[in-house]
């Protein structure tokens, strides 16, 4: 907690009021049509002309100078989010200059064309922007130039009404990285206009408008200041004084881990398609990575987004603005697989022994169910039939176990119940039942009505991981001031425990170490030298806008220390064809995982070295008929790697 807090203090920038003795002209007189001060009866300032005391020429303005935000930190204070400042350029029209609209005008157009020489990027402001500072606020600056590029250097002695406000923006180093999780900021209501209030902003406030920007905007919103600026007739400033510095929010530390998020986005941008990739620590429950694409920039929101480029974002057909890691609902497909078997194994209705056949298509109630797979025949027991994915195995076990302990293990691991996070997430779907052998053969390979989360798929693998519980997912680990001081502390949790015995896990993790590590299993394409990898690949069919499409999946963990569970969806579009697990979700987060073993210290885990055996034993079982009206009596699974991985 303590190394946190101190990398943080790394990432600090110099306030405006910290600059007022350095530049007290160009940082105190910042003031545009937006701003706010305070006008009135004239105050008396102590030492401000000696033996006079006051000047008849000088009106007093009161500013609230807005707190900088408190930065977004990763968890090992890498920032995330931060603040920077940017300065824009002002000019203040003499008194006498102020007589007429007219007038006003002329000399602004008059001055600016000597100070475009010095200065390229002044220019005129919008004629109705100009004439409602003229008719309230004429005696204040008016902004005369977007903002400055950091080269350009003002010479106040050449350019005696010119000065420079300096002002704080968001700025998100990581450009669009982890964007949909750190959200944006927005204005806070429209720039100050008519009379001038006492103790306006001094720019525009801004407030967390989505993500953990929004979810976490009173903590990382700090206490305005105030700043006193005598301005005299004749345009410039006579005097200031800070009263009270602005205190800064308190920074948000995550649980992300910059690397492993990097090398997420890094690989899901390189797929080219819509998706997610959710990463988490199987035992805590941390979230290392979530990534969704496509994603967005959110510096485009920190200095105001245009109607225009923001149109284009809400009105893009890939939806650049949605966070599908945490608000996508999709049929989960054969990764729901696994449930099954635990929920006939823990029912006693479908040992781990038992055997389907399995084969092209199945008949369920005059009605032909096909599976993925034209060549796989045989009888399949449960490891073999995760192995190859094999439909008409799980259709065959579904009707033995029927549909309540099926939906009582998919709720134990999370399905139809949204995760505990500061952001908004989905729900996913469980239906309360199957009523019809039908709808009961498309629970058992996770299509119909069921749907879940990229989170909600990767909590359901942590717990498969870790084998005791399912851990509530946890994105922030505290918050912190600016001196250190550590608060709002988030420990990890569990949701529950699961109601699978050791045993039973086991025949699940050796089917899914058998998915990506046997020569026939579907998700070979994730397979490890050096690090085992768990995994289960699926293809499931869904509609989108309106028409027939799929998304495909691969989840599953891998057997480091701590282990990390994962998640990846790819979403297809409709009539595309090619599209698999294995072929297309599980080379996208291969990447990754490679990754992570070649810099294990990097992404915060360890194992130990050795080369991963590819398994090579048949997966059909010689089968008498007996077995097709009986199941054979539970066999224990002996211990092997699989157990002491998780001990």
């Amino acid at each position: 907690m303590v190394a946190v807090a101190d990398s943080s203090r790394k990432n600090k920038i110099l306030h405006p009021w910290q600059s007022f003795r350095l530049l007290p002209l160009a940082l105190v007189a910042v003031c545009t049509s937006e701003m706010s001060f305070s006008r009135g009866q004239e105050v008396p300032v102590a030492g401000f002309v000696p033996g006079t005391g006051t000047r008849a020429d000088v009106k007093p303005f009161y500013f609230a100078v807005p707190a900088p935000r408190g930065q977004i930190l990763d968890r090992k204070g890498r920032p995330l989010a931060q603040n920077t400042t940017v300065r824009r350029l002002q000019l203040t029209v003499p008194a006498a200059q102020r007589s007429t609209l007219e007038t006003y005008t002329a000399w602004l157009e008059k001055t600016l064309v000597e100070l475009t020489k010095d200065v390229p990027a002044a220019r005129m402001p919008d004629a109705a922007q100009l004439q409602r500072h003229y008719e309230d606020r004429r005696e204040l600056p008016v902004t005369v130039s977007d903002v400055l590029p950091s080269e350009t250097v003002l010479d106040p002695q050449k350019h005696l009404h010119s000065n420079v406000r300096t002002e704080y923006v968001r700025h998100y180093p990581q450009g669009d990285m982890a964007a949909h999780l750190l959200g944006y900021v927005s204005s806070e209501g429209a720039p100050p206009a008519g009379p001038i209030l006492r103790n306006e902003p001094l720019w525009q406030r801004t407030s967390g408008a989505a993500g953990l920007e929004a979810a976490f905007n009173k903590q990382l919103t700090g206490t305005d200041g105030t700043l006193c600026v005598m301005m005299a007739d004749a345009g410039t400033v006579a005097y200031e004084q800070v009263f009270t510095a602005p205190e800064g929010g308190r920074d948000v530390v995550t649980t992300l881990n910059l690397d492993t998020q990097r090398a997420a986005e890094t690989a899901l941008n390189q797929s080219g398609k819509r998706g997610a990739i959710v990463i988490i620590d199987a035992h805590t429950g941390d979230i290392r990575a979530m990534a969704s694409n496509p994603r967005f920039d959110p510096n485009a929101f920190a200095q105001g987004i245009s109607s225009s480029d923001f149109a284009a974002l809400t009105q893009n057909i890939d939806g650049p603005l949605f966070d599908r890691a945490v608000q996508g609902s999709y049929p989960p497909g054969s990764v729901f697989k696994p449930i099954v078997v635990m929920a006939g194994l823990r029912a006693a209705t479908v040992d781990a022994l038992r055997v389907f056949e399995c084969g092209p298509t199945l008949m369920i109630d005059g009605r032909e169910f096909d599976n993925w797979s034209k060549d796989d025949h045989g009888w399949f027991d449960a490891r073999a039939a995760i192995i190859r994915s094999c439909n008409t195995y799980f259709y065959q076990s579904a009707m033995v176990t029927r549909d309540m302990p099926i939906l009582y293990m998919a709720h134990e691991f999370g399905f139809g119940q949204a995760p505990v996070l500061p952001l908004k997430a989905s729900a996913g779907s469980l239906p309360k039942r199957a009523p019809s052998n039908h709808d009961l053969a498309n629970l058992s390979i996770g299509q119909g009505v069921t749907e879940a989360s990229p989170l909600q798929m990767a909590m359901a693998m942590a717990t498969i991981a870790n084998g005791a519980c399912r851990p509530r997912p946890r994105l922030v680990m505290q918050t912190q001031s600016q001196s250190g001081q550590v608060g709002d502390v988030t420990s990890p949790a569990r949701e529950t425990l699961i109601p699978v015995s050791d045993v039973d896990l086991e025949t699940v993790r050796h089917a899914m170490f058998g998915v990506v590590n046997h020569v026939n299993g579907t998700g070979k394409a994730a397979r490890l030298k050096n690090v085992p990898v768990f995994g289960k690949t699926g293809t499931a069919q869904w509609v989108l806008r309106g028409a027939k499409a799929n998304v495909v999946w691969f989840a599953g963990y891998m057997g480091t220390t701590p282990p990390l569970a994962f998640t990846v969806t790819i979403e297809g579009n409709a009539g595309q064809s090619g599209l698999s697990g294995g072929g297309t979700a599980a080379p996208v987060i291969a990447k990754v995982l490679r990754d992570i073993q070649e810099r294990p210290a990097v992404h915060g885990v360890s194992y130990e070295k050795g080369k991963v055996t590819e398994e090579t034993d048949p997966l059909t079982a010689p089968v008498t008929p007996a077995f097709m009206y009986g199941a054979p009596p539970p066999q224990p699974v002996r211990e092997g790697l699989f157990s002491r991985l998780f001990r």
